[in-house]
């Protein structure tokens, strides 16, 4: 369970520790509400017009997804969005070994599945 920010980048940095094919070119981080849960997912093709690229799912890991603690959910699922948002944010930024993956993609985003995306990369 994610529980904090070292949680989700220990999780995050876990998840893309695996060899990601060539034509992965973009990620998303996909965030439901109830349950509360998030999941990383692979697509082959990135649009910065059409938020419809992160609905293919080219490459997903063999544990598909985490549960995220109520604490972080807040009082509203905006407010759970920009929690994930921000821990995506300071994962990004950070010197995790694997997230240079993310660096060399040419998106990285995060949103809730029936919502809008919200662009890290």
């Amino acid at each position: 369970m994610i529980r904090n920010e070292v949680d989700f980048s220990s999780w995050l940095d876990s998840q893309l520790s695996v060899e990601i094919p060539a034509h992965i070119i973009a990620f998303n981080i996909n965030v439901y509400e109830s349950p509360f849960i998030v999941e990383i997912v692979g697509t082959n093709e990135f649009d910065a017009e059409d938020e419809d690229w992160a609905c293919n799912e080219d490459w997903v890991p063999k544990v598909r997804s985490i549960e995220v603690s109520n604490d972080l959910f807040g009082s509203s699922w905006e407010v759970a969005e920009q929690n994930i948002v921000n821990m995506a944010r300071g994962y990004f930024k950070s010197n995790y070994v694997n997230a240079s993956k993310l660096k060399q993609a040419k998106a990285f985003a995060v949103g809730f599945v029936d919502g809008n995306l919200n662009l890290i990369k």
